[in-house]
């Protein structure tokens, strides 16, 4: 059985649907061939990019020189590379070189592949910056937690009752920092693999605060922060998952007093909503969103743009909370509060008689 020769057409066809980019260019840098892919990366259609320049057509981001400067002529990876498309968007790519080496004494070209990792370059970026804070979220309770139990195991005869309570209360405050470090972590994988369910029951919502309440209490405490609840006496029942409303309420008053100043109080009110939905606010007299934050504030690893580089945190708690609402069936949102900071809302409906 013989082997079909591949026609020049099916050569041509298959440079030019290939995935990666494909450009040939001269000694000079003049584009002579560019695939559709190729074209697809930088904006420019072929009849466009032939015979100008690799640097007009895959220009560098400002201030980085041309591409021309940094291409060699033989084999050889370039670093990965942010160039700007046709549109003015920047993108990342990275280009191989080789020679291609005509027949006779055609002068030879250079074949530029080119693939556009923009999108690959985004979930590094993105893994680098959650270990990063996922390090320092956990070494700074486990750091005060180990302070504080040595203290006590160095001291603790000599110690009077108030200075035995004050280090206690921090064990239970970086106790508290990791369980709800740990909580977001394991609800955000759980969300992520599909596994995330509710086990609906009669709750009493007042019921649920107290005990969010009680477990921020270290931490309210260490900023020496108030919690200012308002209640409606009649407010109903809902039907809800108890420990995941706990943990929205929890995450919600937990960013309060993070992002809110020190000796200033959060407020936290419940109130019946039109068509039987009850809406729970927590209000802060922080900095407050920026609208640009505002747009993406409940998805994973965004945090809002904060002018206290002291704080930290890994983006988990208020896409959490996003998930854990809408699956109640109720929405989520940030408002600004009048004379500074924001308010951060969920609705759920309430239990059906």
């Amino acid at each position: 059985m013989s082997i079909p020769q591949h026609t020049t057409g099916w050569s041509e066809a298959l440079v030019r649907d290939l995935p990666e980019g494909i450009v040939t260019i001269d000694r000079d840098g003049r584009i002579l061939f560019i695939n559709d892919s190729a074209g697809r990366i930088s904006g420019w259609s072929s009849a466009d990019a032939l015979g100008r320049s690799i640097s007009d057509v895959f220009p560098l981001s400002t201030g980085n020189g041309k591409l021309l400067e940094q291409l060699s002529f033989s084999s050889v990876s370039l670093p990965p590379v942010n160039i700007l498309t046709r549109s003015g968007k920047e993108i990342t790519v990275t280009i191989r070189t080789t020679e291609l080496k005509l027949p006779g004494n055609a002068v030879p070209e250079t074949v530029l592949l080119i693939r556009d990792i923009t999108a690959e370059d985004a979930v590094f970026r993105l893994r680098s910056y959650f270990l990063a804070n996922i390090s320092h979220e956990f070494r700074t309770p486990l750091s005060a937690l180990k302070a504080s139990v040595e203290l006590l195991l160095e001291g603790l005869e000599g110690f009077k009752l108030d200075e035995t309570l004050e280090l206690v209360k921090s064990i239970h405050f970086s106790v508290t920092a990791l369980q709800t470090l740990i909580d977001n972590l394991l609800e955000s994988v759980s969300i992520e693999a599909g596994r995330f369910r509710i086990r609906r029951q009669a709750t009493d919502l007042k019921r649920l605060l107290t005990e969010s309440a009680m477990l921020m209490k270290p931490l309210l405490e260490r900023r020496n922060q108030n919690l200012v609840v308002t209640i409606p006496e009649d407010l109903p029942k809902v039907r809800v998952d108890p420990m995941r409303i706990t943990e929205v309420l929890t995450n919600l008053i937990s960013n309060a007093s993070k992002y809110g100043p020190i000796d200033q109080p959060i407020e936290v009110a419940l109130a019946m909503g039109e068509s039987n939905w009850i809406k729970v606010s927590v209000s802060d007299r922080g900095p407050g969103i920026t609208s640009e934050d505002r747009a993406n504030i409940f998805h994973r690893f965004v945090r809002a743009t904060e002018n206290d580089k002291a704080q930290y945190g890994i983006g988990l708690g208020l896409s959490v909370v996003k998930s854990i609402i809408e699956s109640h069936g109720g929405t989520v949102g940030v408002d600004d509060r009048l004379g500074g900071g924001s308010v951060f809302w969920f609705t759920i409906p309430v239990e059906e008689p």
